[in-house]
């Protein structure tokens, strides 16, 4: 029944099919399932509208011939989805509606299922939502009740379902009707093959008998939509249909054509669907706007002019696309302008260097990957102040309303955060993107909102003074990163997460071992712990470090902790991993940061083990001066991860999705925003200190002598604890693997770079490399051997620059090189290619063979950008085109 309350649906609509042919009148009555039986049985009804014929009920019914078929599925939850098999079930309790084929579909397959049978298909998927049963039975298609269609979708997959059997629709009169049997197949049998197609796709979206749904797109429109260099189709729009067809079940295939014949083939029905086309009120296909894919930012380009304001200029001429849905907009914003119309990117950028028009309006994605493409990055600006967003809509057919509806249904199932990985692959420019990250909710189905609903208040355990990740605050309030990150889960989930300070971390571990707490951050994962806590998918680098005498050589690997006596928290995993590795080392318990510090300061430890950000954050303020910090490579790839209380298996998978949302560039703000590694050496608060007691002195006519050893003492205070800044500072803007530059640095030379070469006129060169083939050594050879190799890169890049040039590594396996003063980028080219040489050259390390290479794009100013961000998005994205054909080459845009 629709929501009117009249009957719908495929046989409902193939029966008035029928009494059109053989202009009989039909009149449908609505039972449930089992009523229905009974009522044709009893011959209170002609005929059942159609049912699978079975040999339980050919002894009541006959048959006409099939007027259609469905496939049969069970439906696996993903608790479970593990199971692949139909025997894999048999201890599972299958949901079916009563009085169904499914039952005896599935006994004859295995007499050992048993079932939990319910009035009807509603009731059904209600208790699968509720977790009643874990598997049930079901046919394709999809549920009037888009609410209800989520709530399944999330928790029982598409891909997992297994299928039962494709079985045949027959309508059924009670037995010995042959004459009306005879009627009901001449009738069906005159019904014409296309009317059946066309009702079929009304309600199931695609015809059955057909490879799925035809998606029509357009090429030459990357990274939206083009064919790679595989011959197959990429780009966002792909990824988001290939995504939709996963969710759906539903099979796709592309006709790949321009932007008007691609448009054509849906009018024509050579295809179903197109992939994605700009509309608007203004101009339209004449097509059925099926779903809002997603929206575009386009922006004007002019050459490298300083345009300030369109409006002051006269004959004015801007290119844009016929198509664009935003020319009302432009001709509003500058009436005095004259627009020319232009069909491919390629003839807008000519027309612009011809001088035709002074600049055009075009996607921004788009316009930059033709620019770096065809090396004309350099000779274009892009202004961010004009800008037009455009709706791009998958469009099918008006007659097509099943299709629409399904592909609604469809795209409804994707999550914001599924939308947001897609575009961080396509999209290097967030600024480009349509879905937000940590802004946009993730979507939560109706069963999540009501379990976290149940949840009440969450509590979550943090240090008081464990600076910066979490600490508390003078008024006592939650402070550092990993409140934020507690605001973030409040945010996406809407629950009520409730603080709970703590002076000692083992205390905390006990209570959410326990359950008296929910959530703790900053957890490391280890194999003992997971028995009795959940933990999330790692969100926050966190490194280890020592903190140890001034007089102490450096300390970068655990190695050169042999015969130490160190300094552990209580509780922390690390103890465990430091005595079955190093059975050498004498362990000191301490029971927090601060008795840590004390420890090496008073000789009862030689050092001090603890996470890097917190051991800066402490050292940071001069209270220990006579301390230094070092970097434990080997423990360098620690991850962060949230504790959950084992008792809430249901919130895990909820906390990682969020998490998920928290991209480099958030993770970036917040490492920003509570990591100060400037220290304070009060030096002056010792000279007023200072001042104040000369004065006193002289006042009192005190001993000049007393003075100068008071001033002496100061001075050889405040040098310790500058040299102690130094060192910190140093730590803070290097990195510890290789000793190079870290970002942090680069900045600073970046900005001073651009400042001189200001002031004489000259240029500079950004490359920035990664390395091919890197992750091939960690995985076959370990982090060991993957250090060794970066140090010996490092060593190599520094040795290939002159010295009044810069190398910094970026992250991960990514360089950047800063080349000054050069007149143009041959040199930089020159130098590049022997980098690649050198590289190459690299064939062990600690006698485990090792093949390397490198991706390096090369970005000049101020021909390629005038900013550091402008720089090294534009090396990025050379650098990604070298590696998207191969690797071990570099490329510029000149």
């Amino acid at each position: 029944m629709d929501d009117s309350g009249k009957p719908a649906g495929i046989l409902v609509d193939l029966w008035r099919e029928w009494s059109l042919v053989t202009s009989i009148p039909v009149t449908f009555e609505v039972r449930n399932w089992q009523e229905s039986l009974d009522s044709v049985k009893s011959g209170q009804f002609d005929v059942h509208i159609g049912m699978t014929p079975n040999d339980s009920r050919m002894a009541y019914f006959d048959f006409a011939n099939p007027i259609t078929s469905l496939q049969t599925y069970l439906f696996i939850h993903k608790s479970i989805s593990a199971k692949h098999q139909l025997s894999d079930l048999v201890p599972y309790q299958i949901g079916i509606v009563d009085g169904s084929s499914h039952e005896q579909s599935l006994l004859t397959i295995n007499p050992n299922f048993s079932f939990r049978k319910y009035p009807n298909r509603e009731a059904l998927l209600k208790a699968a939502v509720n977790g009643e049963v874990l598997v049930f039975a079901g046919i394709e298609g999809f549920q009037r009740n888009m609410s209800l269609e989520q709530d399944i979708a999330a928790e029982y997959y598409i891909s997992s379902r297994i299928p039962i059997d494709k079985t045949v629709i027959s309508p059924a009169v009670p037995k010995r009707h042959p004459k009306l049997l005879e009627i009901i197949n001449a009738g069906f049998t005159a019904i014409d093959a296309i009317q059946i197609e066309r009702i079929e796709r009304r309600w199931l979206g695609y015809h059955r008998e057909k490879a799925g749904v035809l998606i029509a797109m357009q090429t030459n429109v990357e990274p939206y939509a083009d064919i790679g260099n595989d011959g197959l189709p990429h780009g966002l729009y792909v990824d988001l249909w290939k995504l939709w067809s996963k969710k759906t079940g539903i099979s796709i295939d592309f006709v790949v054509g321009d932007m008007n014949s691609s448009v054509d083939d849906i009018k024509r029905g050579f295809a179903d669907v197109h992939i994605g086309y700009p509309e608007s009120n203004e101009m339209r296909t004449g097509l059925e706007q099926a779903w809002h894919l997603t929206s575009i930012k386009s922006r004007f380009f002019s050459l490298k002019n300083d345009i300030q304001d369109l409006n002051k200029m006269e004959n004015v001429r801007i290119g844009v696309f016929p198509t664009a849905p935003y020319i009302s907009e432009v001709h509003k914003l500058y009436p005095n302008a004259q627009l020319r119309f232009y069909e491919t990117t390629a003839e807008l950028v000519e027309a612009t260097i011809k001088g035709e028009v002074i600049g055009f309006i075009a996607s921004s994605a788009m316009t930059s990957h033709y620019l770096l493409t065809n090396k004309l990055w350099t000779d274009f600006k892009q202004y961010s102040t004009i800008e037009f967003s455009t709706d791009i809509y998958s469009l099918t057919r008006l007659d097509d309303s099943g299709l629409a509806k399904r592909i609604r249904a469809g795209f409804e199932l994707i999550s914001p955060e599924e939308r947001l990985q897609i575009e961080r692959k396509w999209l290097i420019n967030p600024d480009d993107r349509y879905e937000s990250g940590s802004a946009s909710h993730i979507i939560l189905s109706n069963q999540q909102k009501s379990y976290l609903s149940s949840l009440g208040a969450i509590k979550m355990g943090y240090l008081k003074d464990w600076r910066p990740m979490e600490f508390q605050g003078k008024n006592g309030e939650f402070l550092g990163v990993n409140s934020d990150i507690k605001s973030i889960l409040v945010n996406h989930l809407g629950i009520s997460i409730i603080p709970v300070g703590f002076d000692h971390f083992e205390d905390m571990l006990q209570q959410l071992e326990n359950g008296e707490i929910q959530l703790v951050a900053s957890l490391a994962y280890n194999a003992e712990r997971e028995q009795n806590i959940l933990f999330s998918e790692p969100y926050w680098p966190s490194p280890w470090a020592v903190a140890s005498d001034l007089t102490q050589p450096p300390i970068f690997h655990i190695g050169q902790l042999s015969h130490k006596k160190i300094a552990v928290v209580k509780g922390y995993q690390l103890i465990d991993q430091l005595r079955q590795l190093h059975p050498d080392l004498t362990l000191f318990i301490v029971a927090d940061t601060q008795e840590g510090l004390d420890a090496v300061v008073n000789g009862h430890a030689d050092m001090f083990v603890e996470k890097v950000s917190t051991l800066a954050d402490k050292l940071k303020n001069g209270q220990y001066p006579s301390l230094k910090l070092s970097l434990i490579a080997d423990l360098a790839d620690q991850q962060s991860r949230i504790g959950i209380f084992s008792g809430l298996t249901d919130l895990k998978p909820l906390i990682d999705r969020v998490l998920a949302t928290i991209d480099r560039a958030s993770q970036q703000e917040l490492y920003q925003k509570w990591n100060d590694v400037q220290l304070n050496t009060d030096n002056q608060f010792y000279q007023r200190w200072m001042n104040s007691l000369i004065i006193g002195l002289l006042i009192v006519s005190a001993i000049t002598v007393v003075v100068l050893v008071v001033n002496r003492r100061l001075k050889i205070e405040i040098s310790r604890r500058e040299a102690a800044e130094n060192k910190l500072v140093f730590i803070a803007n290097h990195d510890n693997v290789t000793g190079l530059a870290n970002r942090t640095l680069l900045e600073q030379e970046l900005a001073l770079a651009k400042s001189s070469h200001d002031k004489s006129n000259k240029k500079f060169a950004i490359l920035f490399i990664d390395l091919d083939g890197f992750k091939v050594v960690n995985d076959e050879h370990g982090h060991d051997v993957g250090d060794q190799l970066l140090k010996v890169i490092a060593d190599i890049l520094k040795r290939a620059i002159r010295t009044t040039d810069f190398v910094a590594r970026f992250g991960g396996d990514e360089f950047v090189i800063l080349l000054n003063n050069l007149d143009s980028v041959e040199h930089a080219k020159r130098l590049a290619d022997s980098v690649l040489k050198k590289l190459l050259q690299i064939n062990a390390i600690d006698d485990k063979p090792v093949q390397i290479s490198a991706s390096i794009g090369i970005a000049m100013y101020p021909d390629d950008g005038t900013t550091s961000d402008e720089l090294l998005k534009c090396s990025d994205l050379l650098m990604y085109q070298a590696k998207r054909i191969g690797g071990h080459r570099h490329r510029a845009n000149q």
